[in-house]
């Protein structure tokens, strides 16, 4: 089982670490950032959906919030809980959290290492596509919002590729949700991280850059992901 870093003492934790620019006399920052949930707080992670039509998150069960694990894991942990159900066999979900105090229109090479719980097979086969999708890792340097196209549906305003299992500019790959080799509900802890594959992400001209993690469902049923434990780093290039 591969274990965090070390840094869970301080929890959450937000360290930045800088080095000197003789030319500009600024720093250039190295973000590390822990996160770990109580029974109340977020610690500032939102939730986004899209891809589906107006109006109808209720059909959709589009759901978030800070929940106790699932039985039968630890119910004294806590975590992210994010559900929806896709019947438009193109449910965009994923939590994000705004971070600032980076060097402005700075390129950060961004690695993930996620503690997650889930149900979802690694061998099924689905409705609409297989279950066992795949978990992007990344982010954007402006705030991710939804418009309406012609046809009423939510479209975000960047681009995936995570339902073709393809990293893109906006998400690199962190494996897969897949935990249940068998068909069963059973929720297990697994472990994913990019850190075979760290994507470059570029701050704006406020040091700001807003980190997400995401599936982009095929699969045209529930899909519920848990997340205990967010570790990143922002390493400048």
């Amino acid at each position: 089982m591969k274990q965090l870093k070390l840094v869970c003492l301080l929890l959450p934790l937000f360290i930045f670490s800088g080095c000197k620019d003789d030319d500009n006399d600024s720093s250039i920052k190295t973000g590390i950032y822990l996160y770990r949930f109580d029974a109340s707080d977020t610690k500032e992670w939102n939730a986004f959906f899209s891809d589906y039509p107006q109006d109808q998150e209720s059909f959709y069960q589009l759901e978030f919030g800070v929940t106790p694990l699932p039985d039968p894991l630890d119910a004294s942990v806590y975590a992210l809980r994010i559900s929806g159900n896709n019947h438009s066999d193109d449910l965009l979900s994923f939590i994000y959290r705004p971070v600032g105090g980076l060097a402005p229109n700075t390129t950060y090479k961004a690695t993930f290492e996620l503690e997650i719980a889930s149900n979802a097979l690694t061998n099924g086969i689905g409705i609409g596509g297989d279950p066992n999708l795949a978990l992007g890792v990344g982010g954007i340097s402006y705030p991710p919002e939804n418009t309406l196209d012609d046809l009423g549906m939510y479209r975000p305003n960047f681009n995936s590729s995570l339902q073709s299992g393809e990293a893109n500019e906006v998400f690199a790959l962190a494996g897969n949700i897949g935990v249940n080799p068998e068909y069963s509900n059973t929720f297990r802890t697994a472990y994913r991280d990019n850190a075979d594959s760290p994507i470059e992400l570029t701050s704006n001209e406020n040091g700001e850059l807003w980190l997400m993690i995401a599936t982009d469902s095929g699969y045209e049923g529930i899909t519920t992901l848990y997340y205990s434990s967010i570790f990143i780093q922002l390493q400048p290039i």
